[in-house]
C-alpha cells in the first residue's frame, strides 16, 4: 500500500500515448513525489535524523535513518525512496546529536574525527503535519546551533506546514521551534547512524587567460544558523560561518579540492600576491566546479 501512488502515477503516465498532448489537467490529477531535506547547522556537533509516516491505525514502520552529518552537511532524499510512499500525510521525526571527542580541536582538523557513542540529545515527536496541510517540493527540517545537550529543530520553515504546527501550539516558544533537551530514555542505547559519504568541492584559480594559479591557499569554512525570524528585520541574519575546518594550496594547474559531505560551505582564497574575483565563495555542494580569477597587486 505505500507504493501505491507510484503505482498510479506510472499507470497515469502509461496511460498518455506518445503522440498526444499532456494537459494541465492530466498532470493536475497525478499524483506530486516530494522530498525531504534534513540540514546540520551546528557548529560543532553531529546530527541524524529518523523519518517515518506516521501511521493513524496499525503497526508504525520502522525509522528510516539519514547518514550521520558533520556540521553543515545536508541529507536529501525522495520520500518514495525512504519512506514508501510519495506524500505523507503526517510524519514522525526523530532526531539525535553527538558531540565529538576531540573537541578542543577545529571541527574537520581532527583526523579521525571520533564520537561520543551516545548521544548528546535525542528526541521523538509524532504526527507532525505534512501533505495533508501543504504538499512541498522539499519538506525541510534542519537542526539550528544549540548549546552542548539539546537540539533546536526547525521544520518546514515559512510554510503553511509552520503555520499549521504554530496554530496548534506543538512546540510552546517564540521561533516555533522543536526543543529536545537531553536524551530520551527510549532512544539511549540506539547505535548511531553511519557518517555521511564525503564528496568533493573542486575547484581552480585561474588568471584571466585562463592559466592555472599554483600556490594559492584556500580554506574551507561550515555555515552554522542558531535562529531566524523572517518576519523580524532585527533578527536577520542569525546565522554565519564558522572556523575553517579545512586548508589546502592549488597545485601547479590551480586545481584544489576538498572531500566534505554535501551541504553549505564557504570557500576563500589568499595570498601575498594577489587579488582574487571573488575571494569568498558561498557553495552548497555537490556543485560542479568552482573557480576564481587571480590578479597581480
Amino acid at each position: 500500500m505505500k507504493r501505491a501512488a507510484h503505482i498510479l502515477a506510472a499507470t497515469a503516465l502509461a496511460g498518455l500515448s506518445c503522440g498526444s498532448a499532456v494537459t494541465p489537467s492530466q498532470l493536475a490529477n497525478l499524483p506530486i513525489e516530494t522530498s525531504f531535506a534534513f540540514t546540520n547547522f551546528s557548529r560543532v556537533e553531529y546530527a541524524a535524523l529518523g523519518i517515518r509516516a506516521h501511521e493513524v491505525t496499525g503497526d508504525a514502520e520502522e525509522y528510516f535513518m539519514t547518514p550521520l552529518l558533520p556540521p553543515g552537511a545536508t541529507h536529501r532524499q525522495r520520500f518514495l525512496d525512504a519512506l514508501g510512499e510519495s506524500c505523507p500525510a503526517s510524519l514522525d521525526l526523530r532526531v539525535f546529536t553527538y558531540g565529538r571527542i576531540n573537541g578542543d580541536l577545529p571541527i574537520g582538523l581532527d583526523e579521525r574525527e571520533q564520537l561520543d557513542a551516545a548521544p548528546l540529545a535525542a528526541g521523538e515527536v509524532l504526527d507532525l503535519p505534512a501533505c495533508d496541510v501543504q504538499v512541498l517540493e522539499t519538506y525541510t527540517i534542519v537542526n539550528w546551533d544549540a548549546d552542548p545537550g539539546t537540539a533546536r529543530v526547525k521544520i518546514a520553515q515559512g510554510t503553511a506546514i509552520e503555520q499549521a504546527l504554530r496554530s496548534a501550539g506543538r512546540f510552546d516558544n517564540v521561533d516555533g521551534t522543536w526543543d529536545i533537551s537531553g536524551v530520551d530514555p527510549a532512544l539511549a542505547d540506539l547505535p548511531p547512524a553511519p557518517r555521511a559519504e564525503p564528496e568533493d568541492i573542486a575547484g581552480r584559480v585561474i588568471l584571466s587567460d585562463g592559466t592555472g594559479v599554483g600556490g594559492v591557499g584556500v580554506l574551507i569554512r561550515t555555515r552554522f544558523r542558531v535562529r531566524l525570524d523572517d518576519e523580524n528585520a532585527d533578527n536577520d541574519p542569525d546565522a554565519g560561518f564558522g572556523e575553517p575546518i579545512d586548508f589546502t594550496t592549488t597545485d601547479a594547474d590551480g586545481s584544489f579540492s576538498f572531500r566534505r559531505p554535501a551541504g553549505a560551505y564557504r570557500v576563500e582564497f589568499f595570498s601575498d600576491d594577489l587579488v582574487f574575483r571573488p575571494a569568498i565563495i558561498d557553495v552548497e555542494s555537490p556543485i560542479g566546479l568552482v573557480a576564481t580569477i587571480a590578479e597581480p597587486l
